[in-house]
């Protein structure tokens, strides 16, 4: 009896967490004009960042490469192109998640570059002003991806303006998954519109912000998102931060790469 006691309250547990797991909400922590002005100190750890999705991006913390997470797990690629990944203690100044269930799916079954991807990806994207998080799986001719390295002394300068400081992996035949998100322009002060992905190959060792690709063969899903929960940092540095000083245009700048 004690035995069938347990597994009944096992199971009912897990009916419960299954039932309280909220899929295709955009989760954000963070504000995007903040990090892109400099704001890289993490206040978030990783272990209170899983549970709110098992699919997004973002960045590590101080700027030490680039943010990836994928089936429930957090990877990071530094800028010497190593990836591993990371400890439930390290912090996150920003991210992006969800819990990931396609609505849609279509399979690429030849060669295609950037270009013509997204072309057919804007296919099924219906909504102008909508939110989408977007998995492209499978092989890849090409994946080329940048980390940043490191930021060092306070404070910190603008993204736009340690672009030379970037780190660029060129990956040919590859096997891994792009995770990403489309988001409307209506956003772009908070978080980052239009595409924005990164990668991470099949066997976790590789990845990024990813900065160009072509594929050879992919399956490309697509989760319409029903809405968005923003969480604001705390910290000091976040609620005296003066967002007058925000230059336009330096999410642009941050988002195109200056050399390949």
């Amino acid at each position: 009896m004690k035995i069938l006691s347990a597994l009944f309250c096992l199971l009912l547990t897990l009916q419960v967490s299954a039932q309280q797991k909220k899929y295709n909400y955009m989760y954000q922590y963070g504000i995007a004009d903040a990090f892109l002005a400099g704001l890289y100190h993490g206040t978030l750890p990783v272990k209170e960042m899983l549970p709110h999705g098992d699919f997004g991006l973002g960045a590590p913390d101080v700027l030490d490469g680039e943010l990836i997470i994928y089936n429930g797990k957090a990877y990071q690629t530094r800028a010497t192109g190593e990836t591993t990944l990371m400890a439930d203690t390290a912090k996150i100044p920003l991210v992006l998640s969800t819990n990931f269930k396609a609505d849609t799916a279509f399979y690429i079954n030849s060669p295609a570059d950037k270009k013509t991807v997204l072309g057919q990806i804007d296919y099924y994207l219906k909504k102008a002003n909508g939110l989408y998080a977007i998995r492209v799986s499978g092989e890849f001719a090409l994946v080329k991806t940048r980390a940043f390295p490191r930021a060092d002394k306070e404070p910190f300068l603008p993204l736009a303006s340690i672009l030379d400081r970037q780190h660029f992996f060129s990956m040919p035949n590859i096997s891994g998954t792009l995770i990403g998100f489309k988001l409307p322009q209506y956003l772009s002060s908070v978080t980052i519109a239009n595409y924005h992905f990164h990668f991470l190959s099949a066997d976790m060792t590789k990845g990024g912000h990813m900065t160009d690709m072509a594929v050879n063969k992919v399956k490309v899903e697509i989760a319409v998102l029903q809405g968005i929960d923003i969480q604001i940092p705390q910290d000091s540095d976040f609620m005296n931060f003066d967002f007058k000083t925000v230059k336009k245009g330096d999410a642009l700048k941050a988002e195109t790469p200056i050399k390949q």
